[in-house]
């Protein structure tokens, strides 16, 4: 079953929290590595827990239509967000990021539904043949790539 956007998102920065606080054990045992120092690593966990939050605060949406558009919605609070975190460049990143991640997710959302409206087409031209995809890309799901976000 493939993976709708908003899972996407709640696995890759739950993923970037729990590599963040992997990172702070290791900062803890004394061991020098490069990157953001200990209460740095626990801020910006701290911030991926937050953007996780807001995710799953969005009702599952089996429409790829109305999840896409609850997300688009969480993008002026990850400005807020990232606004309050001025003071700290790799906090502010991460809800900066957050809502960076939330527009290449629409795009590819968008490019996907011509695509999938072309599919939906190659019918017999019934517009009202009963089939379940009708061609509208509204409760189609994309595939998300991990390959690129693992910390």
């Amino acid at each position: 079953m493939a993976e709708t956007a908003r899972e996407y998102l709640i696995h890759r920065f739950r993923g970037d929290a729990q590599a963040l606080r992997s990172r702070c054990e290791v900062l803890q045992r004394g061991t020098k590595v490069p990157g953001p120092d200990l209460p740095t690593s626990r801020q910006m966990a701290s911030a991926c827990d937050t953007v996780v939050g807001l995710l799953e605060a969005i009702a599952p949406h089996q429409e790829s239509a109305a999840g896409l558009s609850a997300l688009v919605a969480l993008i002026p609070v990850l400005e807020q967000h990232a606004r309050g975190h001025a003071a700290s460049p790799p906090v502010r990143a991460v809800f900066a990021g957050a809502a960076t991640r939330i527009r290449e997710v629409e795009a590819v959302e968008q490019r996907a539904a011509p695509a999938a409206a072309d599919a939906g087409d190659a019918d017999d031209g019934d517009a009202d043949d009963g089939d379940a995809d009708d061609g509208d890309a509204d409760d189609d799901r994309v595939a998300w790539a991990r390959e690129d976000d693992e910390a």
